[in-house]
């Protein structure tokens, strides 16, 4: 099998290089410039995500808008941060705030088109996201259903990653059998996916803004136990963010090349802009016109990156010890909160909970891919698998499967980019329709 692995890590390497990078930026460089920086809307948006709805939908705006971000907030959010401090250097951060910053364009026009060629299913529900956009909007059903099986693959693949992740957590701090941690983490996802789409929403309502709140609580005191280190973390990523080297000792030989590449890479990879999935969950909201949910869906980037991301890396920043350059990703973020009393231990929770919102979101999204190319009905069986494979994920070496699903990332952003880009003048018509009413609407 290893033989295997090294052919999808070379594979990855060429397409996760600089020509995808490019392609993902450039649309929403392109999106922001078209929509005349729409993301000077954002404190709007932000009122109109709180906002109810009694438009046509299965759950609430807000509900879609905690659906996504709890996909989107995963372990990524923590370690993957500080792995990207650890081999790009503190510039990174830099880097990847200013891809959040046009990504925001991104995610807005993927929930346009979402809302714009959603369609009911035999059940009555609202359904949607990048496949139908290439099925309803382009007719491009063979692309339709590329997408769709990248992203089922991706779904599985990201069952195994969260479950062996945490297995492997709790073995380490608690010395917790994998057996024991997974079952228990089964029990758990169960209880809340096999309830439907209502009932990850309803769990999600609660689950998502604490441990948000949790985790930014936690950062902020780190930085306020450092607070006379701001300053120079501050000048640190900036000078970094040019220079691609470390202004004080250790972690030698980051370039300017690998602080863009390691900042717009974590970036892409966490708040999901250019892979579609988010649009998933956008798709089923109760809202009166796609721009409204373009909006909401947008500032699922500034929380995720803009807001968590930024936290993390500026608490591994002043802690300093990037700097060695022998300490990577998890080690990073583990002695950054060791300056906590019981810094372990908050660690684990706020990682805990962070999987978990991940595996419960990325199961819809799983569910209503599959959907899509073997026909409705099979959203509990859709359940059932992920919960059996959740079961092999705790006793895995997860290389294999994380680079599995970085591939399956590529692909969905392959087709879902084509669809933006001849779709656009649809994203700037619905624009011109609806973005006036709808921030009105937001005044109030």
């Amino acid at each position: 099998m290893a033989w295997f692995t090294n052919i999808i890590v070379q594979l990855n390497a060429f397409v996760w290089g600089v020509p995808m990078m490019l392609l993902i930026v450039g649309i929403s460089i392109y999106f922001t410039i078209k929509l005349k920086f729409f993301q000077r809307h954002l404190h709007r948006a932000i009122k109109l995500s709180l906002k109810e709805s009694r438009s046509a939908g299965v759950i609430s705006s807000f509900g879609a808008l905690v659906v996504a971000l709890a996909a989107m907030v995963g372990t990524g959010n923590i370690v993957g941060v500080a792995a990207a401090v650890s081999t790009g250097g503190p510039g990174a951060i830099f880097w990847m705030m200013l891809c959040a910053f046009f990504a925001m364009a991104t995610k807005y026009a993927e929930a346009v088109l979402a809302v714009k060629y959603r369609e009911q299913n035999a059940k009555g529900e609202y359904v949607g996201g990048p496949m139908y956009v290439l099925k309803n909007g382009l007719n491009f059903k063979k692309w339709a259903i590329v997408f769709a099986a990248a992203t089922a693959l991706m779904g599985f693949a990201d069952a195994l990653i969260q479950t062996n992740s945490l297995a492997a957590i709790y073995h380490s701090v608690f010395n917790a059998p994998a057996g024991l941690t997974t079952g228990f983490l089964i029990l758990l996802t169960a209880a809340v996916i096999l309830g439907g789409v209502k009932k990850i929403a309803a769990v999600c309502k609660y689950l998502v803004p604490v441990m948000a709140i949790l985790y930014m609580v936690l950062c902020l005191i780190i930085i306020i136990l450092h607070f006379e280190k701001i300053p120079w973390a501050i000048v640190c990523i900036f000078k970094s963010a040019f220079s691609g080297t470390a202004i004080v000792g250790g972690a030698i030989g980051i370039t300017l090349r690998e602080a863009v590449r390691y900042g717009v890479a974590r970036g892409v990879l966490s708040n999901e802009a250019g892979s579609g999935s988010g649009a998933i969950a956008a798709a089923a909201a109760q809202t009166p016109n796609s721009v409204r949910q373009g909006l909401v869906s947008a500032t699922t980037v500034f929380w995720d990156t803009l807001v968590l991301c930024l936290l993390s890396g500026v608490t591994v920043v002043i802690a300093g010890d990037w700097q060695s350059g022998t300490l990577f990703g998890a080690e990073l973020a583990q002695n950054a909160f060791a300056s906590l009393p019981a810094g372990s231990y908050l660690l684990v929770a706020s990682l805990s909970l962070f999987a978990f919102s991940t595996l419960v979101g990325w199961s819809y999204y799983t569910a209503k891919s599959v959907e899509f190319f073997v026909g409705d009905n099979v959203e509990k069986w859709v359940y059932v698998a992920w919960l059996c494979v959740m079961c092999i994920g705790g006793f895995l070496q997860p290389k294999l499967v994380w680079e599995l699903a970085d591939t399956a990332i590529a692909v969905m952003c392959i087709p879902n980019i084509l669809s933006l880009w001849l779709l656009r003048t649809e994203v700037f018509s619905e624009t011109r329709t609806y973005l006036a009413s709808e921030l009105r609407l937001a005044r109030k």
